[in-house]
């Protein structure tokens, strides 16, 4: 029996959710949206191809956002409200590109140049998502990427 594929989408319900998403290693495309509005559909043809070449969740992971939920990123507060998506591309938990509205040509030239062709690429040292998360959880004692040799 075939394991059934992930979902092409991954929807993020809590602002905990989102940071953990945030704190991994690889390419999150974040679709800020509105509650009213929902989803864009009119990416998913964009995205379900660039997953079958992309098909590894830890270099290329899509997810998607209600604006009215989310506090934890600042760009989806200002975004409240507003009827067109928001795409936010995060590499290793840097915000790299900024795409409003439903551009897909953008949206497929941004994602392809910046989903690494391995996710282990990316130093979980260099997240500062990740270092926040962990200076949280081990009450501000996590060790940093300073002092350590890089990869």
């Amino acid at each position: 029996m075939a394991i059934p594929p992930p979902p092409l989408q991954y929807n993020i319900a809590t602002d905990a959710d989102l940071e953990s998403r945030l704190a991994t290693k690889g390419l999150k495309v974040v679709e800020i949206y509105s509650g009213w509005c929902g989803p864009c559909k009119s990416v998913l043809p964009t995205f379900r191809r660039i997953r079958l070449d992309k098909d590894d969740e830890n270099a290329l992971l899509f997810l998607t956002v209600e604006a009215e939920k989310c506090n934890f990123l600042e760009p989806a507060k200002e975004h409240r409200g507003k009827s067109e998506p928001l795409f936010l591309l995060y590499r290793n938990g840097q915000l790299k590109c900024r795409v409003e509205g439903a551009n897909t040509p953008r949206l497929n030239i941004e994602i392809l140049s910046l989903t690494p062709a391995n996710a282990d690429t990316d130093d979980l040292e260099e997240n500062p998502i990740y270092i926040a998360l962990q200076e949280r959880n081990t009450g501000g004692t996590s060790s940093s990427s300073k002092g350590k040799k890089k990869k």
